[in-house]
């Protein structure tokens, strides 16, 4: 009997420690996936696109357009939206749709809207192409350079620099001509040396504001402009000695990066104080 009690003694001693510590738990992820949206119904948006009333339609859009990449799915029936044609509502809603959801596929459909006859629908147009990208929205955005309404030549001149074509820099020099100030900063992102040249001989001859948006990116540009241009600007801004151009050159300085160009920093504190930039004569 002594040496049953002593055996349960034994075990109840080792056993213990194990029954009273809490048992482990998984440990937690840092950060959960959000759990994806409901898929779109493709087959009802197609019925309601194609026969649905305004207001139906202009719901399903919204929807699509809420739904961000998630609603990449929906760009080819929404492309048919466009390609059949519809009420101004809807062929405006449905260029915001395809212009958030920013398919190259998208550009062929959205392409004929930018000469529509209503300014509310080719400026629609017009944006959507920025955002849809790709040679035939390039294409089409050169040719809106010369669109009568000047909304839409602006978003063409801002968009084809952000879409890099420096294809139409001739063409951007043009509209600049019109007095689309968009255009002098995508002249400025897509010059070579001698257009970024030419850009800067227009200075006193075309509007200050034309040309303002166009400095602080040209002597800021990370690549494709040589130190040396750049000082030949920052020189020509000091000698013009306006609140604008002293506004300009302060700007850059503040927007130069910490390990930007040591000769070009050095050149706009030297504008600054009103003296004369080495290397910046003409």
């Amino acid at each position: 009997m002594r040496r049953r009690l002593t055996w349960l003694a034994l075990i109840v001693a080792v056993a213990g420690p194990a029954l009273a510590a809490p048992p482990k738990q998984a440990p937690e992820k840092s950060a959960q996936k959000a759990a994806p949206g409901p898929r779109i119904d493709l087959k009802r948006l197609a019925q309601v696109l194609e026969s649905g009333t305004e207001a139906e339609i202009l719901d399903a859009l919204a929807e699509v357009t809420a739904k961000g990449a998630d609603g990449a799915p929906a760009t080819p029936l929404v492309n048919g939206l466009l390609l059949r044609g519809s009420s101004a509502k809807v062929l405006v809603a449905a260029l915001e749709t395809v212009g958030s959801l920013g398919s190259e596929s998208s550009s062929e459909a959205a392409a004929p809207y930018v000469q529509h006859r209503r300014p509310d629908i080719r400026q629609g147009a017009a944006a959507a192409l920025v955002r849809t990208r790709g040679p035939v929205a390039v294409r089409t955005l050169r040719r809106a350079l010369r669109s009568p309404d000047p909304v839409v030549r602006e978003s063409a001149a801002t968009g084809l620099g952000s879409l890099g074509a420096a294809e139409s820099v001739d063409e951007l020099f043009v509209a600049l001509g019109d007095e689309t100030p968009g255009a002098s900063r995508s002249i400025a992102a897509l010059c070579n040396p001698t257009q970024c040249d030419r850009l800067m001989e227009q200075v006193g001859k075309l509007k200050f504001e034309l040309l303002e948006p166009c400095f602080v990116p040209l002597i800021l540009r990370p690549s494709g402009l040589p130190d040396v241009n750049k000082l030949k600007y920052i020189d020509r801004l000091r000698r013009m000695a306006t609140r604008n151009t002293s506004a300009v050159l302060q700007t850059a300085l503040a927007e130069l990066p910490a390990d930007g160009s040591p000769k070009i920093r050095e050149a706009l504190q030297t504008a600054l104080k009103g003296r004369p930039v080495v290397g910046g004569e003409n």
